[in-house]
């Protein structure tokens, strides 16, 4: 008897410990109403190739999208990068701007940067892509959750406040008609 009741608990604690798993959410980024706020990441595409541009300070009020990108897959970062290049169109005549930020350990930027280029090769964007070290300030003060569940960090603002947050944004047809309508919120 004592057995059953004790493989009863242990069962009940197994999925009762299962099911929080499941339902645990993960966050990441500034909160809706939020606003950004200067960051210096090491621009490796992009118009601002080659410079430590802030793309906040630089573009300021216009409306934008910075992707923070936690070790997602290529192919997910591609799909992202093409949405944006495509909403952006001419960077210098459009008023919408979007900015992807890789964030790496210090030691692996080299990595990093390959990498960026590859995305950007592969996608064909020509939007600014960057890279920012883990223990930058700005990872802390954007909220940016650097734990290996979080993938990607889409955050959707103008007039420097953020209105629409994506955390593992997948770019499927959902998830590309989701950060679509986003971005069409905030350019009309």
């Amino acid at each position: 008897m004592i057995k059953k009741l004790l493989g009863a608990v242990i069962l009940g604690v197994g999925v009762a410990m299962s099911a929080i798993a499941v339902n645990r959410t993960v966050d990441s980024g500034l909160k809706i109403g939020d606003f950004v706020s200067a960051f210096h990441p090491n621009h490796v595409t992009g118009p601002h190739k080659g410079t430590d541009t802030c793309p906040p300070c630089t573009y300021g009020k216009l409306p934008a999208v910075q992707v923070w990108v936690n070790g997602d897959d290529s192919k997910n970062v591609e799909a992202i990068a093409r949405l944006l290049d495509r909403k952006v169109g001419n960077w210098n005549k459009s008023e919408f701007k979007a900015f992807m930020i890789f964030v790496t350990e210090e030691s692996k930027k080299a990595d990093t940067a390959k990498k960026i280029e590859e995305v950007a090769g592969k996608s064909g964007a020509k939007i600014a892509m960057a890279w920012i070290g883990k223990d930058n300030e700005a990872v802390e003060s954007y909220a940016i959750n650097v734990d290996p569940a979080v993938k990607n960090t889409v955050l959707v603002y103008k007039d420097m406040k953020v209105s629409t947050k994506f955390v593992n944004l997948v770019a499927d047809d959902k998830g590309m008609k989701e950060l679509a309508l986003a971005i069409d919120k905030i350019t009309k």
